[in-house]
């Protein structure tokens, strides 16, 4: 009976660390695309995107050019940027995971002060043994921006 209770609490141990070791590479991904878009760093965000990146949104097929040419048009407004992800959740099914977080962005312009929210929703794939941003939010830092104040 030790025998076997002892080899359940093993395997628990086991399939607990694994799934902890799996959540923290993928929140190593997410690091990384936060890290890239405070520093405005292109290619390290481009690191986080998976090379064969595609989607369709409003009958346009969105790709690796794309995404990186969306990405230097929200950075490239702001004199900063700041981001804190809150209230995360990852859904992981196998070599597959969603992402929803809310994000809060602060951003400067020529000293005006700028601070809101971005609902994310952002899947990862594990490829080649690391975990990739296969698709992302449709959000737009320069929708949430307010010109001339902060809310």
């Amino acid at each position: 009976m030790r025998i076997l209770l002892s080899f359940s609490l093993l395997l628990i141990c086991i399939v607990v660390s694994c799934g902890n070791s799996e959540d923290k590479a993928i929140e190593e991904t997410l690091t990384v695309r936060t890290k890239a878009y405070e520093t405005k760093d292109a290619d390290l965000y481009m690191t986080s995107i998976a090379p064969d990146y595609k989607h369709e949104k409003n009958g346009k097929v969105i790709g690796v050019e794309q995404i990186k040419k969306n990405f230097l048009t929200n950075v490239s407004l702001f004199d900063t940027i700041e981001l804190t992800n809150s209230d995360r959740t990852i859904n992981r099914d196998g070599d597959k995971a969603e992402v929803a977080q809310i994000t809060l962005v602060n951003a400067v312009v020529n000293k005006t002060k700028s601070r809101f929210k971005i609902n994310d929703r952002i899947v990862i794939e594990k490829r080649n043994g690391k975990w990739l941003i296969v698709k992302e939010s449709d959000a737009d830092f320069l929708e949430g921006f307010v010109f001339g104040g902060s809310h």
